[in-house]
């Protein structure tokens, strides 16, 4: 998740600049090319009426709305459910911790960690990153770190052995069947919003939103020289170059925002959540050398960034 652009008002419009500079290129290209074949080439057709390019740009304009407002739903529901895993991880670490007083620090330190296992097992499967499943060996015991590896679905799997010990404890008499029943529906809701992470994640934006939007952009670019040339003269190079950059931008601003669960500076930062859920739990099991929160990133024109 992108925290802020470059404070530099310079540094800001040179990483416009450069990672747009393709389509400025190409943009001020063609708008020149029309402008010097309708001025010097003397080819009076190279026009279409102002009217047509107007209702195109409306068109254009409600297609990218309507794209845009699709892409931030799903990046704003992601976000959403990471703010559940937040919050259903303290409640439950709270509630455990609560109820068994007479627990041995060991046991209910070794629950505590499996639950912060879990949640970067769920971080780094829906971030396809297999190298970083070390992450979660500090948080488990060698025997459970064995079991999940053989698991297709490690989250899955960590969340199940935590509901065979909350009936452990239950059976052993160490919570009553009040407290059990919360503990289980606090687990019950790690796996719905589990759920509902790879629903997002699995479900991949409709291909064809996305090629019929870039199909009627470039035909936009194309024809809005062709409806500003006559009128305007060499004053519609930039206003062609201007116009079509905004659009391009929202076009592009639907992209970086249509799959917040990949690994990007635009994503769901499911790394810094999970790290502030581990230094709240840590807390709460009394432990004072605890990790520090998570490094804010920089990309190469200046960003800052949590991911």
């Amino acid at each position: 998740m992108i925290i802020r652009f470059p404070e530099s008002t310079m540094r800001q419009v040179k990483s416009v600049v450069v990672n747009n500079r393709t389509d400025l290129l190409y943009t001020t290209a063609w708008a020149t090319i029309v402008y010097v074949l309708h001025n010097y080439a003397g080819i009076e057709g190279v026009e279409v009426p102002t009217t047509a390019v107007a209702l195109q740009g409306s068109a254009l304009a409600i297609i990218l709305g309507f794209r845009n407002n699709s892409a931030y739903d799903r990046w704003w529901e992601a976000r959403k459910i990471w703010g559940g895993v937040v919050n259903v991880s303290r409640s439950f670490s709270a509630t455990f911790l609560a109820a068994t007083p007479d627990l041995s620090a060991d046991e209910r330190r070794r629950v505590v960690y499996r639950h912060l296992a879990y949640i970067n097992a769920v971080r780094i499967q829906l971030r396809e990153r297999p190298d970083e499943w070390v992450d979660i060996e500090p948080f488990l015991e060698a025997d459970e770190l064995e079991t999940i590896e053989r698991a297709k679905n490690r989250a899955t799997q960590l969340a199940s052995t935590q509901a065979v010990a909350m009936s452990d404890l239950k059976r052993r008499g160490v919570v009553d069947a009040f407290d059990h029943k919360k503990l289980v529906e606090y687990i019950e809701r790690m796996y719905d919003l589990q759920g509902m992470a790879e629903r997002i994640k699995k479900t991949v934006f409709p291909a064809f939103y996305d090629y019929f939007t870039h199909v009627f952009l470039l035909l936009f670019v194309v024809t809005l020289p062709l409806g500003l040339v006559k009128d305007m003269g060499w004053h519609a190079i930039p206003l062609c170059v201007a116009i079509s950059f905004v659009f391009a931008i929202l076009e592009k601003t639907a992209r970086a925002s249509e799959d917040p669960l990949d690994a990007r500076s635009s994503g769901t930062p499911m790394g810094a959540l999970c790290r502030v859920i581990e230094i709240d739990l840590r807390q709460m099991l009394g432990e004072t050398e605890l990790p520090l929160p998570w490094a804010v990133k920089t990309t190469r024109h200046g960003s800052t960034f949590l991911d």
